[in-house]
C-alpha cells in the first residue's frame, strides 16, 4: 500500500483494551464500535489506530499475545465488514505475531510506539503484507541530546532498519509522553524500573511540539503527532482527564495550522471540526469572493 494522506488528516482511535488509560476511547460492544466509526466517518476522518492492548506508559497494561489479537481480529473485522475500503485501518501494536494474524483481515499500517526497537521482525510483516509503519521515535535510554536532536537521532535508526527490511511506506512519530525504551515497564512486564519518566518531561514535550516542522524537514518524512488527553496536559494545566479536552484541541488547532500530515485523536470528530476552522482561516489570505468561494467548495457548512 502506498499510504496517501491528505493533510492535516485526523486518525481517530479506538481502543478494545479495557485497560487503556482513557476509558472514552474504549469500545466494548459491536454497536458503540460501529457508531463512534460511522458518526466519524461521516465527519470526514478516514484513519483509525486500533488498539488491542494498551501501550500507555508507567501502567502495567501487558496482556497475552492470543488476546491483544483476539481484540484487534474482532475489532478490525467489524471496521472492514462495515465500511470497506472506505476506511484506512492502522492497528497500534508492536509484537509481529500479532500484526502477522491482524493483517490478514485487511489492515493497512503497522502503527508501532517502539520504533522497532522491540522486534525489528515487524518489519518484515509489513513488508509481507504490503503495510506502512507509523514509527516512534523514542530513545532507548535518556540521552544528554538536545529532545529535537534525539528525535530526529531515533526517528533515522527506525527509518533506516524499516529501509533495510523493504519498508518504505513510513510515517515518523516524535513519540510525545513516552519515556525512554529502558524505563517503560509495558515492554517487560516483569522487570521493575527505577525511574520512568524524562526529567523534565512536560517541557520536553511542549519543546519537540513547537520545533515538529524541523523534524518533518531533516527528515523528509510526514509526521504523526499524539498528544491527546496526554499526562503532560493535565501537568501543566493542572487539569484532570475529562478536563485535558481543552488543552488537547488547542495543540490540535496548533497542528492542524501548521500542517502536520497526521493528528492521532480519542475525541476524533471534534478534532476535524478544529481543523476545518483552521483551514477555513488560512484558506482566506486573499482577496474576500476567493475566500468565500473556496470555502464553499470545500465545505457543505459553506452557505
Amino acid at each position: 500500500m502506498r499510504l496517501r494522506l491528505n493533510p492535516p488528516e485526523v486518525m481517530a482511535v479506538i481502543n478494545v483494551s479495557p485497560e487503556s488509560f482513557y476509558q472514552g476511547s474504549v469500545k466494548s460492544s459491536e454497536a458503540e464500535l460501529v457508531n463512534f466509526a460511522d458518526k466519524a466517518l461521516k465527519a470526514g476522518v478516514r484513519v483509525f489506530d486500533v488498539g488491542g492492548m494498551s501501550t500507555a506508559p508507567f501502567k502495567r497494561t501487558w496482556v497475552p499475545e492470543d488476546v491483544e489479537t483476539s481484540r484487534l481480529k474482532w475489532a478490525v473485522g467489524i471496521l472492514r465488514r462495515e465500511f470497506g475500503d472506505k476506511v484506512i485501518i492502522s492497528v497500534d501494536t508492536f509484537r509481529p505475531r500479532v500484526a502477522s494474524e491482524v493483517a490478514r483481515l485487511g489492515i493497512d499500517i503497522i502503527n508501532d510506539v517502539t520504533g522497532l526497537r522491540y522486534d525489528k521482525s515487524l518489519g518484515g510483516v509489513a513488508r509481507e503484507h504490503g503495510l506502512a509503519m507509523i514509527l516512534c521515535a523514542r530513545e532507548r535510554t535518556q540521552s544528554t541530546l538536545n529532545p529535537v536532536d534525539a528525535v530526529i537521532n531515533e526517528a533515522r535508526w527506525s527509518i533506516n532498519t524499516a529501509e533495510s527490511m523493504g519498508v518504505y511506506d513510513l510515517v515518523i512519530d516524535p513519540c510525545i509522553g513516552f519515556p525512554p525504551l529502558d524505563r517503560d515497564q509495558n515492554l517487560e512486564p516483569n522487570r521493575q524500573v527505577a525511574k520512568k519518566r524524562y526529567d523534565d518531561w512536560p517541557y520536553r514535550d511542549i519543546y519537540v511540539l513547537a520545533n515538529i516542522l524541523r523534524i518533518r524537514r531533516e527528515l523528509g518524512r510526514p509526521i504523526c503527532v499524539g498528544v491527546s488527553r496526554k499526562g503532560f496536559i493535565r501537568e501543566l494545566l493542572g487539569v484532570n482527564m475529562e478536563e485535558s479536552i481543552w488543552g488537547t484541541l488547542s495543540l490540535h488547532a496548533y497542528l492542524a495550522y501548521v500542517n502536520v500530515d497526521l493528528i492521532r485523536a480519542h475525541d476524533a470528530v471534534e478534532t476535524l471540526q478544529a481543523v476545518k476552522m483552521i483551514d477555513m482561516v488560512k484558506s482566506c489570505g486573499g482577496d474576500y469572493s476567493s475566500c468565500i468561494e473556496t470555502i464553499r467548495k470545500a465545505y457543505k457548512g459553506g452557505a
